[in-house]
């Protein structure tokens, strides 16, 4: 009995050192604080979010400052920004976080190296423009009136915001929790499009889904001479719209101001009435009466459009005089007359007679003497072929030839922007938007 009794305190000395070595073990994860949350989890929700590394497009873009001497370059280069933002304990060798609403609002988050050292930031920037001080959850906020702008810091990140949603931004960064991550930065995060570029943006707008589109992104690429904008496009369903290897269209004028060269595969897009973005084509065409459908029943893919220079055509004027009896008389004369050089060209099918008809009885084309007018257009010749529809300003057709890519030039504000559709898939789009830095410079886009 006493054996049994001295087994049993030795069974029990025995549970209790198990369990105070289990407490012991488990006592720093039962009373651990939680985990602080990352960088990803305080950024909030937006139509658009973007991620960027200011040194990478600093080095990137290095050979275009100085090649075309942009004013303040020397303060653009990655040793200035580098030094600067060490002063200031700022973190812009990690990768920062941009958002925006795409009109009134945009911010971005930088990670910090040293919160005791960004006063000295406020300290230069007062001597430029007023800084003042505002409190949103008790904390202290920046404000720079002139340029409508929050600065808000804490120990390991930054946040520079515009907009109306102060106190909701900075809430969201100062509440957060690890895996608080917002759906909009997740998805973005989890794209493997554009995965190595220096500064990548993202959107699931609402706006897209009228276009038939889930998502786009875009990134920036730039050598010596020009500044490149790389968009992709992401659909849910089949475009149902292909590349096209060859279609008819006119040589590019050199004095073109805009310019258009679609060359598609529409035979089965055509079909479904019920694509988002022929309802939006229909729902676009009918604020002029354009008979949408009779088009695209027409339509066989290929379309040519360009704009640029004058055009000098002889044109009858009506002008009111008097005679010996100062009666009223009318009298008509032809003018030289200059109006803006267009060109229109598209392939059509065997219904091309009735799209043109369509037109006349829509009243989208109307004749005057012996020219033609698209609504408000200059007045144009109009060559109907079995094949095609041209119409143009000058007198003889310009010169058809063909192509086999889908490009475009705008000249905005007297700088060309080029935009090209560089591949099309099934359920995918990639593109590009391109312009020359020297153009932008001589037109004094940029002053120092």
């Amino acid at each position: 009995m006493r054996t049994e009794g001295v087994g049993n305190k030795v069974v029990l000395i025995a549970l209790l050192c198990a369990a105070l070595a289990l407490f012991l073990y488990i006592r720093p994860r039962l009373f651990a604080p939680d985990p602080p949350p990352s960088l990803l989890d305080r950024l909030p929700e937006s139509e658009i979010v973007g991620r960027y590394n200011l040194l990478d497009i600093a080095k990137e873009t290095n050979s275009l400052m100085f090649k075309n001497k942009v004013p303040f370059r020397e303060y653009l280069t990655y040793d200035f920004l580098l030094s600067q933002a060490k002063g200031i304990g700022i973190d812009i060798q990690s990768t920062a976080y941009f958002f925006s609403n795409g009109r009134d609002e945009w911010g971005t988050f930088v990670s910090v190296l040293d919160s005791t050292k960004i006063q000295n930031g406020f300290n230069r920037l007062e001597q430029y423009m007023k800084v003042s001080d505002t409190i949103v959850y008790n904390r202290r906020v920046k404000k720079i009136e002139d340029l409508g702008l929050y600065i808000f810091y804490e120990k390991d990140y930054l946040l520079v915001y515009k907009g109306s949603k102060i106190k909701r931004r900075i809430g969201k960064a100062i509440f957060a929790h690890e895996g608080d991550i917002e759906k909009s930065w997740e998805k973005f995060l989890k794209k493997q499009t554009f995965r190595d570029e220096k500064i990548v943006l993202y959107s699931n707008s609402p706006r897209l889904k009228k276009f038939g589109f889930d998502y786009a992104m875009f990134a920036h690429d730039s050598d010596s001479l020009n500044v490149k904008l790389k968009t992709y496009l992401h659909s849910g369903k089949n475009l149902k719209i292909k590349e096209k290897q060859a279609g008819i269209t006119f040589e590019r004028n050199q004095i073109s101001t805009k310019a258009l060269e679609i060359h598609l595969d529409v035979s089965e897009f055509k079909k479904d009435k019920k694509n988002p973005l022929y309802q939006w084509i229909t729902a676009l065409g009918k604020k002029v009466s354009f008979p949408t459908d009779v088009f695209f029943d027409a339509w066989e893919g290929d379309l040519c459009f360009q704009e640029g220079g004058t055009q000098l055509i002889e044109e009858e004027v009506v002008e009111m005089g008097y005679d010996e009896e100062f009666n009223p008389v009318e009298t008509r004369k032809i003018k030289r007359v200059a109006v803006p050089a267009y060109s229109l060209l598209f392939s059509v099918n065997e219904n091309g007679n009735k799209l043109v008809s369509s037109l006349f009885a829509k009243g989208i084309i109307t004749k005057q003497g012996k020219y033609y007018h698209f609504l408000f257009s200059p007045p144009l010749n109009l060559n109907l072929l079995p094949k095609s529809i041209g119409a143009y300003t000058s007198k003889r057709p310009p010169k058809v030839t063909t192509g086999s890519t889908c490009n475009g030039l705008w000249k905005y504000k007297g700088t060309d922007v080029l935009f090209h559709i560089d591949s099309l898939k099934k359920k995918e789009v990639y593109g590009s938007l391109e312009f020359e830095v020297a153009s932008l410079i001589k037109k004094r886009k940029f002053k120092k």
